[in-house]
């Protein structure tokens, strides 16, 4: 009967730390902020996560942009399709979760880029 406890013991103490390394989970609502040269500009994320796939919006004053990307453990990633005067940018979102916070670098089509950071709300 001491064995197996032993071995019982060994088993779940096998398994306990796997279920502590649990998936960073960022889904819900952010207050994003991107800095750039030309200034700060505010909009809403929202963001849906399954595993390590993400999808979602981002919201401002011009309109709702919809998304896909990924997050492998604390890293996010994700690409932006936006229209402007008439041509298609893309703009690569890079950034590193905190908790209830995230910052990270975007990159406007090789146009230039900026800081951002988001906040859970």
């Amino acid at each position: 009967m001491r064995n197996r406890s032993i071995v019982l013991l060994g088993i779940m103490c096998a398994f306990v730390p796997a279920a502590l390394v649990a998936q960073t989970d960022v889904s819900g609502d952010w207050n994003m902020t991107f800095q750039t040269e030309q200034g700060d500009t505010e909009v809403s994320l929202t963001l849906e996560q399954d595993g390590e796939k993400l999808t979602g919006s981002i919201t401002s004053d011009q309109g709702t942009v919809e998304f896909e990307g990924t997050i492998s453990d604390d890293k996010v990633k994700w690409v932006l399709e936006i229209e402007a005067e008439g041509q298609f940018l893309e703009i690569a979102i890079d950034g590193t979760v905190d908790g209830d916070a995230m910052t990270g670098y975007a990159d406007f089509g090789g146009l230039g880029g900026g800081n951002w950071t988001a906040t859970r709300q």
